[in-house]
């Protein structure tokens, strides 16, 4: 009878103890949600506090984003000096024709301006792929809030502008394109936003081309244009050598 009360009794005090200790865990589990909740209340509330535990958003891109990132990266690092240069020029342009007041001589001042610039870059224009030109086009727009049609009709006259447009088009290009920075040039526009805030190298300097630099450009294309016909010749022996 005593071995059974005994027996009874450990089983109370075995259950006993694990009350105690359920007890013991559900507070410091209490405790630690208190504290927290404290921590959470005071991270909000202090503004300093926020810079120490909030992180500033990570970007992720994927993979073809990249890649087209790179592609108009590559093409604006090349033209957007001109874009920059015209947007200048026509404000030049704008303040020094403001005290011009006969139409005669403020068109004859545009024309002349006019043949400066074309007569500057002719040939670095000449020197463009059409990607390269299209790109020009829609980031001098950017720049200037004008197409190049707009530009072209306000300084030569609309006739003028339309046969430009016309001979645009014949290589695949329009001169009253616009840039579109929420759509279609949404990367182009990050690119340049990045070139703004100094994350990409930039060097605004304009570079001209007379005719006898053009000249041995074109020259220059031409080699580079037999090594790679030469080398990929060179390649598909070797692949049919390889094969056999």
């Amino acid at each position: 009878m005593i071995t059974t009360i005994l027996g009874k009794n450990r089983n109370l005090w075995y259950r006993f103890c694990l009350i105690l200790f359920e007890m013991r865990t559900i507070k410091i589990i209490f405790l630690s949600l208190i504290a927290s909740a404290s921590f959470a209340q005071e991270d909000i509330s202090s503004s300093d506090s926020l810079k120490h535990y909030i992180k500033k958003p990570v970007d992720v891109y994927t993979r073809d984003y990249l890649h087209r990132y790179n592609q108009a990266k590559k093409l604006i690092i090349k033209v957007y000096p001109y874009a920059l240069y015209a947007a200048d020029v026509l404000d030049e342009i704008e303040n020094n024709s403001a005290s011009i007041e006969k139409r005669r001589k403020l068109n004859k001042y545009y024309k002349d301006a006019y043949k400066d610039l074309r007569d500057e870059f002719k040939y670095v224009f000449y020197e463009l792929y059409t990607n390269e030109g299209i790109m020009l086009m829609k980031l001098v727009h950017r720049e200037t809030n004008l197409t190049v049609f707009d530009i072209a009709e306000k300084y030569r006259g609309k006739s003028q502008a339309e046969m430009f447009n016309v001979m645009g088009k014949i290589w695949e290009q329009d001169t009253k394109i616009k840039f579109d920075p929420l759509g279609e040039d949404k990367v182009a526009e990050h690119v340049i936003r990045d070139i703004q805030s100094g994350l990409i190298p930039f060097n605004d300097e304009v570079v001209t081309l007379d005719k006898l630099q053009y000249k041995e450009e074109q020259q220059k294309d031409k080699e580079r244009m037999k090594e790679k016909k030469a080398k990929d010749k060179e390649k598909k022996k070797s692949a049919k050598s390889n094969k056999k």
